[in-house]
């Protein structure tokens, strides 16, 4: 960031260490010193959740550098790819071993090039990727101003004072993530640095002995704590949740909700895309209880629209379409190549979300699906979102995925479902509401729902395996 607030403070999990104030200040500026020693253009950042990686980032927020935010378990031919797809001037990983490719040489600080990079844009501050897997995917790029709004406007709506701790309980180089270090940052408050899963005593261990107070999740994580009976009550500092991601059971919401309540705490539901630097609306923590359905309202200075068919826009309560989101911080636009990096800002402020939604009549957002999320069954188009939350009235117990089986048969994979029986009845109960063959709508048993590393489903594994009729592994 440009600034941080004043009584911002990293804490070295791994170390026992903390940083605040000029210590901090003092750490920001040894990074830039290494940052001074790589030519100018993109560089690629290695970002696992070390403080010296954190404060690179913001060295290189500080001095304007344009950095691709990567994940540190890469694989090497991905590496390469992203090196050929967008020439950057190098790689900034400290220690590496491995040998710089053709047209890079090995220094001190990673990977340089020895020839002039790709020119940049002077207003891109980031790149991200859009999924799970930075191979072939199209990058987004952040503008520093997006991201700098974007976390002032999280600040406002989720209420963060400088008293907040919270520990990186999310992937550094994904926006959700990315946002919550950004927001609690810009506020003056405490982040703890950690490497440890969330779905382990280690991190937990690190919630009590910091007294972390705030924590972030996607759904899925949530559904994961669920099961292993895990309740925010156990852990005396936790005040404050939020979630985002894929949609949440309406029970676990309201038993989440209702445990962090009795200790005063408060739980946000979120909406929000890497386009629109992370997140566009939230849920209040006074209304989840009567708007758990709902992903909430624009986040500070954004605003929320539904474009119908005609491609005229409304605000007005019951009508679907898609989703529109306006503000500061959407994206310039994607890179999917090196020439893309000197574009300026191709949205100007608009996002077009992808996302089917409407309002209710408080002007609070509902969503119904994807617009790519459509099946055609038995020549009857089938939104696959609304599918699954007819899983689960039909008694679904975990979380129900469905997918388009090459548009002959809705796949419902079941996760931690094994009763055939039970299986069998959600299948004609689905096919029953959807006014569809019985033989239409397969309902199948899974251990545990593939993820990508964002956390979120991966719908591409789940449609293989339904082709090839087997469970993924």
């Amino acid at each position: 960031m440009n600034t941080f607030g004043a009584n911002a403070c990293l804490i070295d999990a791994a170390r026992g260490l903390s940083l605040r104030g000029s210590e901090l200040a003092a750490r920001v500026c040894a990074m830039e010193s290494e940052l001074h020693a790589m030519p100018a253009g993109l560089l690629l950042l290695s970002a696992p959740w070390t403080v010296d990686t954190v404060c690179r980032y913001l060295a290189a927020f500080r001095q304007g550098r344009a950095l691709a935010l990567l994940d540190p378990g890469i694989e090497s031919n991905t590496l390469m790819e992203l090196i050929a797809r967008f020439d950057p001037a190098g790689l900034w990983q400290p220690g590496i071993e491995a040998p710089a490719p053709a047209g890079y040489r090995r220094v001190d600080h990673g990977w340089i090039r020895q020839t002039d990079a790709a020119l940049v844009h002077p207003d891109l501050a980031l790149l991200l990727t859009t999924s799970g897997s930075t191979g072939a995917a199209r990058m987004v790029r952040l503008s520093r101003e997006g991201v700098l709004a974007n976390a002032a406007a999280i600040v406002r709506a989720l209420e963060i004072t400088d008293a907040e701790i919270a520990p990186t309980s999310l992937p550094f180089y994904l926006g959700y993530g990315l946002s919550v270090l950004n927001s609690h940052l810009m506020a003056g408050a405490t982040v703890v640095v950690n490497a440890h899963p969330v779905i382990g005593s280690e991190f937990w261990a690190c919630v009590d002995t910091y007294g972390v107070t705030s924590f972030a999740a996607v759904s899925h994580t949530y559904e994961l704590l669920a099961r292993l009976r895990w309740t925010p009550s156990a852990h005396a500092s936790l005040r404050t949740m939020t979630q985002s991601g894929s949609r949440m059971r309406p029970e676990l919401i309201a038993q989440l909700a209702d445990d962090i309540g009795r200790a005063g705490g408060r739980f946000y539901l979120t909406y929000g895309q890497t386009e629109a630097t992370a997140r566009m609306a939230v849920v209040p923590a006074h209304r989840i209880a009567e708007k758990c359905a709902s992903v909430g309202l624009a986040v500070p200075g954004g605003g929320l629209s539904i474009r119908v068919e005609s491609g005229e826009e409304t605000l007005q309560p019951d009508v679907p379409g898609e989703v529109i989101f306006r503000g500061p911080s959407v994206m310039m636009g994607y890179a999917d190549i090196a020439a893309d990096l000197a574009r300026g800002d191709d949205h100007g402020g608009v996002l077009h979300t992808g996302d089917i939604g409407r309002f209710d009549e408080e002007g609070y957002l509902y969503l119904e699906g994807r617009l790519k999320r459509i099946a055609k069954l038995f020549g009857q188009r089938i939104n696959l979102d609304a599918v699954e939350r007819l899983a689960a009235e039909a008694g679904a117990e975990g979380a129900a995925v469905a997918i388009s089986r090459n548009d002959e048969a809705i796949v419902l994979w079941c996760e931690g479902e094994a009763e055939p029986a039970r299986l069998e009845r959600i299948s004609r109960s689905v096919a029953e509401r959807l006014g569809v063959n019985r033989h239409g709508v397969l309902a199948r048993a899974i251990e545990k729902l593939p993820l990508l590393r964002n956390g979120k489903i991966d719908y591409r594994s789940l449609i293989r395996a339904a082709i090839e009729e087997k469970a993924p592994t």
